[in-house]
């Protein structure tokens, strides 16, 4: 391959690394109450209490759905039932508790540490985030430490995409 092929190619492919990955953004809630963009490379899918997806290789899970604010409580216990169901163990004893904002809107973290189906180590959290007097999107996650430093860029980008409509 001469030099100036090899140039090319490497402006090309440095081109390709900075260009932002294809995301679609979804509208939670009818009216909506909220709005999220998650990365179409993690096969994000409308189901019906909100939107989920995963990486391709199954490092990451994140789900969010909207839910009355009156009902949060009974939305987290839902999320956690569902990581249940899929084969995650949570580890009561680890439980820790954050309250912060995202994009300006309140929000209540419980994170735990976990085995998944496969018996490997993950973090695990469902979060509350106020986006009106009377609403709030739950965020379900939960995802391997490697995942999490793989995923660090696209995961801060769904936190920071997470908006009022």
């Amino acid at each position: 391959m001469s030099r100036l092929h090899s140039i090319v190619l490497a402006v090309c492919l440095s081109l390709l690394g900075s260009m932002p990955a294809a995301a679609a953004t979804f509208e939670l809630g009818s009216p909506p109450v909220a709005r999220i963009t998650l990365p179409d490379a993690w096969s994000p899918k409308v189901t019906a209490r909100g939107v989920e997806a995963t990486t391709d290789d199954d490092e990451i899970y994140v789900a969010v759905r909207p839910a009355a604010l009156a009902s949060t409580e009974e939305a987290v216990r839902q999320a956690l039932a569902y990581l249940l169901e899929q084969g995650v163990k949570i580890d009561a004893s680890t439980q820790r508790q954050r309250t912060g904002e995202i994009n300006g809107m309140e929000a209540v973290s419980l994170a735990f540490s976990g085995k998944d189906e496969d018996d490997e180590n993950v973090e695990i959290s469902v979060s509350v985030v106020i986006a009106s007097p009377s609403s709030a999107v739950v965020l379900t996650y939960w995802g391997s430490k490697e995942g999490e430093r793989t995923y660090a860029a696209e995961l801060a980008a769904i936190l920071q995409s997470l908006t009022r409509p």
